[in-house]
């Protein structure tokens, strides 16, 4: 059996959302405070049977309005209409919903599925509703009316938050569309579907302190699970425990004899025929508890359960349980079940993390174990071992009270060119998956511009007011200019704000025969030059002229959250524009430039033909030649780390893109 889909209402930010299931392993993904917890949550609150309710907080922010409403509809209610409008009332009114997809096969256990058929629908799916709604709508709508004395908004929601639970009660039935169906105990359910919640504040430290040694309780509860199965495996340790409680007491007889006697001169034991004797009581539960630690053998030594660094200690944590769960499941191995897991990445080193969804899967086909997992992750280590149709990407709406979730198998699907898959499946598995994570994302071209990006930020957000990108969580993609497009879908899927700078690369198309060549040339006033940049050219802005390029509004550079930022005209007397990073910075800075000219060792000798600083505006296409040629980008670039860096400018290009970024 396998869960297909979950369609999540009214839960916390996750307000009406429906979430498929890879067959192996989910990854749930994005940026924090998104809702990803409040998945495994909604399942832990309805599996769980001794949770019999749920805090008025877990009820959506978007819901308040919907209380309203019932209540006020509720309140204009004729008595000609009433019935039809009772039952308008009873499907708006705010409930807490689960509702499950499952697909079975004939290997499944049949006897725990029965409860959740239903007569008219045939199919290898089953669709189960859990819902936390009144038993009874008019009693709890008329109660509000009897205690809202006072008739605001914020009234109504408080007598609400103190009425409901009086009247809301969890309940669990079979789902369809086209015919009535009764409720289940959950019992039914608990039976059809068995979960594990590794929850993230899993309280392992490397502490000195003896009482800090929680892996042992871990193997403590196993211990347990093996003996409920099957007494006999116990039953050799049962013997020699019992031998050695025996042989205690017989020391302890001998040891406190004399001592015991002295009990006698105060009269003890009087009367009767008692006497005092000293029995060990050595039991499994004692002796896990205060006398069995987990120990580590290194090379010989035996080393405490302390000494072993957190990462190993969480990832033992994590395989106990779920071979603690393996073990508690029993007979219930036929149905579904579900492991799920909150941030595994705790405390692991990044190749330790890379390996972990692989080595997951792995482990649960050796023991047997037929389950799914759901992975709450903030790594893109975890993330890059990931298939990309497994991704689940959670992201908050505009308003911040609820959220939406991204179906990368959906983007899977639909993505048009197998180029792209290939190259966004690669690009992730390298481990570039903090895109996912990420408030904003710059995507560019170059070594130079990496290097140089963090003083573009911190520079540009000295020059202007308004939102800091230093404080927000930014995904800084270097790629290759003829990649850049291959993004386009997967940032439009995202949603995510994202800035593009590139290069406005013009060239000069010449004919030779029947071959056409295209050579690099400066950016001049002539309507024959064209764009070689494929981003430029077939995405943003769509144009590959290089006199329409520089004639762009902002606007034009803009499709949906993302812009595009390339060179544009410096100098509008003498038409003076960069065509790669290099040289527009020359152009913007020729004085810095010619000031720093002896100190500025990637291009000290081309410089000692500059008279003056307007030298190295009119001669800055053949010094970013100069640049290319002989391979100094990155030499160019810690030039300007290391020389007065306070005194050059960023290209306002970069400049005009990252403000519209901040914002």
């Amino acid at each position: 059996m396998k869960l297909i889909k979950a369609a999540i209402k009214n839960f916390r930010l996750l307000y009406d959302v429906d979430i498929t299931f890879d067959e192996n392993a989910t990854s749930v993904v994005g940026k924090n405070n998104s809702g990803k917890t409040s998945l495994s949550l909604i399942f832990n609150m309805f599996l769980n049977e001794n949770n019999k309710k749920f805090p008025f907080e877990d009820f959506s922010l978007k819901s308040h309005d919907k209380f309203i409403a019932t209540f006020e509809k509720y309140g204009e209610i004729k008595e000609e209409n009433k019935e039809e409008r009772i039952k308008e009332i009873q499907s708006e009114i705010p409930k807490i919903q689960l509702l499950l997809t499952l697909k079975y096969g004939p290997e499944d256990n049949w006897a725990n599925i029965k409860p959740f058929f239903t007569n008219l629908e045939e199919s290898d799916e089953i669709t189960i509703l859990c819902e936390y709604a009144p038993d009874s709508t008019e009693k709890f709508l008329k109660k509000l009316i009897d205690v809202n004395k006072n008739g605001t908004d914020e009234e109504l929601i408080k007598n609400i938050e103190t009425q409901y639970q009086s009247y809301y009660k969890i309940n669990v039935r079979p789902y369809s569309k086209i015919e009535a169906t009764e409720n289940v105990r959950r019992a039914d359910l608990n039976r059809l579907i068995q979960a594990k919640f590794i929850h993230a504040q899993r309280v392992l430290d490397d502490s000195n302190s003896e009482s800090k040694s929680k892996l042992s309780k871990v193997f403590q509860q196993q211990f347990y699970n093996e003996n409920e199965k099957d007494e006999s495996k116990s039953g050799k340790l049962l013997e020699i425990i019992e031998q050695a409680s025996s042989n205690i007491d017989s020391t302890l007889s001998v040891f406190f004899s004399s001592f015991i006697e002295y009990f006698s001169s105060f009269g003890y034991p009087g009367m009767g025929n008692e006497k005092v004797e000293l029995k060990s009581q050595l039991a499994p539960e004692v002796l896990f508890k205060n006398n069995v630690k987990l120990f580590y053998n290194h090379d010989g030594a035996i080393l405490p359960e302390k000494y072993n660094g957190l990462g190993y200690s969480n990832l033992i944590y994590i395989i106990a349980q779920i071979i603690g769960f393996y073990s508690e499941i029993g007979d219930f191995q036929n149905n579904l079940n579900l492991i799920f897991i909150e941030e595994p990445e705790a405390h692991m080193h990044p190749q330790m993390q890379s390996a972990f969804i692989k080595n997951i899967n792995r482990f649960l086909s050796e023991v047997g174990l037929n389950a799914q997992v759901i992975i709450t992750t903030h790594s893109p280590h975890i993330l890059s071992d990931a298939m990309l149709q497994s991704i689940r990407y959670f992201a908050k709406t505009d308003n911040a009270n609820s959220c939406t979730v991204k179906d990368l198998m959906d983007f899977n699907d639909k993505l048009t060119e197998s180029e792209t898959k290939e190259f966004l499946t690669q690009y992730l598995t390298l481990g570039k998956c903090d895109l996912f994570f990420a408030d904003k994302a710059i995507l560019f071209e170059g070594t130079v511009e990496r290097i140089l990006l963090p003083i573009f930020i911190e520079k540009t957000e000295k020059a202007t007011d308004g939102n800091k990108l230093s404080e927000q969580y930014i995904s800084s993609i270097e790629v290759g200019g003829a990649y850049i497009s291959k993004f386009k879908e997967l940032l439009e899927f995202l949603g995510l704000k994202a800035l593009i700078i590139t290069d406005i690369d013009s060239v000069e198309k010449q004919e030779t025969g029947n071959r056409a060549t295209y050579h690099k040339v400066m950016v001049a006033e002539n309507d024959q030059l064209v764009t070689s940049n494929i981003t430029l050219k077939n995405w943003i802005p769509g144009e590959e002229n290089i006199l329409q390029l520089l004639s762009k509004s902002d606007a034009d550079k803009l499709s949906g959250s993302i812009r595009v930022a390339y060179q544009i005209k410096q100098n509008a007397e003498n038409f003076k524009c960069g065509r790669s990073f290099e040289e527009a910075f020359l152009i913007d800075n020729h004085q810095y430039i010619f000031d720093n000219k002896d100190n500025l060792t990637s291009i000290t000798y081309f410089l000692k033909e500059c008279l003056n600083s307007d030298d190295v505006q009119a001669k800055s296409y053949d010094i970013q030649d100069f640049i290319d040629r002989n391979k100094k980008k990155t030499e160019f670039a810690f030039d300007l780390l290391n020389v007065n860096k306070d005194d050059w400018k960023v290209p306002t290009y970069i400049e005009e893109g990252l403000e519209w970024l901040s914002m």
